[in-house]
């Protein structure tokens, strides 16, 4: 069996989980700065514009924290715009890795800024599903598994609306419970990683008693955690594109 170049990336195959955090870590490792562009593009203006000049982050001491009233607004900032948007971006930067042209971070920003309002809809959508039936507690989570590659089916399969909550929904058949746990572990993994890496930044805010400084050591957390788990959701996209593939034969 002939061997991919060295930039190149084979999507179309089943991995393990295993498999799937070698690859992810191993493809943020060779093209890390074009994916470092990427996640602070989206969330150093969206984190400066939202928490810095709205919530008032720039200002006062290490503990000024947000407001009671704005809690929300950090979660729906992730959900609706960082994570969605870095997701389409990276999967961009995935796709132009298999094939024999490598990954150009403004491609992959312009790519991903053009399909937004595609995505932003069914993402809305979804989430609001997820609030409507927090009473029930494991229905939210079923929807958020079930509907855990809505940036993916827009992108690489052109679903929109309702159509791509049905594209995800039936990409997971038969495998919501795999899809979970893998989602888990990944999110542990790399949001301990990029934590550990935005500690120092965090421990000079906490010395000089800054929250801009503080702001900048999340913003700098969430640009390290926002790119690697991208590529793992673009490949677990892949992986399971092949595992219904193999299902359907």
């Amino acid at each position: 069996m002939t061997s991919l170049p060295p930039d190149r990336v084979e999507l179309d195959r089943a991995r393990d989980l295993g498999a799937l955090l070698a690859d992810s870590f191993g493809l943020f490792r060779r093209r890390i700065w074009t994916f470092l562009a990427i996640s602070a593009v989206v969330v150093v203006p969206v984190y400066g514009v939202v928490f810095g000049i709205g919530l008032g982050q720039f200002k006062g001491g290490y503990d000024a924290g947000i407001p009671s009233a704005a809690a929300p607004v950090p979660v729906l900032v992730q959900i609706l715009v960082v994570d969605p948007l870095v997701a389409v971006m990276v999967l961009h930067a995935i796709r132009e890795m298999a094939v024999s042209e490598g990954p150009r971070a403004s491609r992959s920003i312009q790519a991903g800024l053009d399909v937004f309002a595609a995505v932003f809809w069914p993402v809305l959508i979804a989430l609001v599903c997820e609030i409507g039936t927090l009473i029930t507690v494991i229905v939210p989570i079923v929807l958020y598994v079930r509907w855990y590659f809505l940036p993916q089916v827009v992108l690489a399969e052109g679903r929109r609306g309702t159509q791509a909550l049905s594209a995800s929904w039936e990409l997971t058949r038969g495998f919501a419970w795999r899809t979970a746990g893998f989602v888990l572990v990944a999110r542990l993994l790399i949001a301990l990683a990029g934590g550990l890496l935005a500690t120092p930044v965090a421990l000079v805010a906490k010395a000089v008693d800054s929250q801009a400084v503080s702001l900048a050591a999340t913003a700098l957390g969430e640009t390290l955690v926002a790119a690697p788990l991208g590529i793992f959701s673009a490949l677990l996209y892949f992986d399971l594109r092949s595992r219904q593939g193999a299902l359907a034969a």
